[in-house]
């Protein structure tokens, strides 16, 4: 025992594998992590594609190729907001869009942005920016 030279260049040895080991692990970490925003990227392409169709969270799920539970847990760890959620955020920045830039009636943007019900359509967008979608218009659209 003791630090013989022999001993030292096994600790040695045995202190290179470790700290190996863990950047090797690393690396994989990375991987996973690379695909994983690579997911949640994919699945936001596929929401701002689709924010005129009424999907869900299996349509989503299903198009990156992940159970709704094992996606809507992968979505809410990487971006803090559930994807339906996040979803009716793109929505509601699209209706922005559709107010400022437009003269489409409120309606008619509702039913654009897979709103059934133009009243529904009204509180989740005053929900998100504590205007109702005419105040909206009148604030930014000043046509």
């Amino acid at each position: 025992m003791g630090y013989s030279p022999e001993n030292l260049e096994y600790a040695n040895y045995c202190l290179t594998h470790f700290l190996a080991s863990i950047k090797y692990l690393d690396q994989f970490r990375e991987i996973k992590n690379a695909k994983e925003m690579d997911v949640i990227q994919k699945s936001i392409l596929f929401m701002k594609n689709n924010l005129e169709h009424n999907i869900d969270l299996e349509d989503i799920a299903q198009h990156i190729g992940y159970s709704p539970s094992h996606f809507g847990n992968l979505f809410q760890r990487k971006t803090s907001y559930t994807p339906m959620g996040y979803c009716n955020q793109l929505k509601i920045q699209k209706a922005c869009s559709y107010l400022q830039f437009s003269d489409l009636k409120i309606k008619e943007i509702a039913f654009r942005l897979g709103y059934y019900d133009p009243f529904h359509f009204s509180k989740a967008f005053k929900k998100e920016t504590c205007l109702t979608p005419k105040e909206y218009r009148r604030k930014y659209n000043p046509r």
